[in-house]
């Protein structure tokens, strides 16, 4: 079995649009990905099974990613899978704390998806 395809993404995103490009784009490369529309949930499901890489959105309605990783780290989940995508305009105290979380990567959006695979193949 490719190595690719044991792979275990979590995609935690409000934006349809994106959901939609990146489950597609995943998918069609053979990875499994699990859709979150939102942080309600989100860190129940990181601890109830192993995904190789979390895809989180920071600006989220109900739950930011910013809450889902202060969960995480409170229940010492670990956060170095996890990559943070983002809007450009993040205040300079945000730009501190995404620094804090020991996370695989921070990408603005809109992020490449090219990128994206590169960090998830690695």
């Amino acid at each position: 079995m490719d190595e690719l395809m044991t792979k275990n993404v979590l995609l935690i995103d409000d934006n349809q649009k994106i959901r939609e490009l990146f489950t597609s784009y995943l998918q069609l490369k053979g990875y499994q990905v699990k859709v979150l529309e939102s942080g309600v949930g989100a860190v129940d499901e990181v601890a109830s099974k192993t995904y190789d890489v979390i895809i989180l959105d920071l600006a989220m309605p109900e739950v930011s990613g910013f809450e889902v990783l202060d969960e995480m780290v409170m229940k010492k989940l670990s956060t170095e899978n996890v990559i943070v995508l983002t809007a450009a305009d993040l205040s300079e105290k945000e730009q501190e704390k995404i620094k804090a979380y020991k996370i695989k990567a921070f990408l603005e959006k809109p992020a490449e998806l090219s990128t994206i695979m590169a960090l998830i193949s690695c």
